[in-house]
C-alpha cells in the first residue's frame, strides 16, 4: 500500500471520501465532516453526499424533529 492508498478496492480513484496514511503502527484514515447549527438545538452535519440531521427532545430544549446526537453515535457502534 502507497502512503495515500486505501487498503480497500474502489471502483475508481477518488470514489472513497476517506484519505489513508500511513502511520507508525499502523493506518490513518482520516474525511471531512462539515457541520452547521439550525434553530433551537437543530444540528446538520454533511458528510460526502448525505446529510445528516439531529435534534433534541423538547426537555432539552429542542423540537424532537430527528434523533438526538447520542443516538447516531449509539447507532454507529451497533453497525
Amino acid at each position: 500500500m502507497s502512503e495515500h492508498e486505501s487498503p480497500f478496492h474502489a471502483s475508481s480513484a477518488g470514489d472513497s471520501p476517506f484519505q489513508f496514511s500511513r502511520v507508525d503502527g499502523g493506518v490513518r484514515i482520516s474525511f471531512q465532516v462539515h457541520t452547521e447549527k439550525g434553530e433551537r438545538q437543530t444540528k446538520i452535519a454533511r458528510f460526502d453526499e448525505f446529510e445528516m440531521i439531529c435534534d433534541e427532545g423538547k426537555n432539552l430544549g429542542g423540537d424532537n424533529t430527528a434523533p438526538p446526537p447520542l443516538a447516531y453515535f449509539a447507532a454507529s457502534i451497533a453497525f
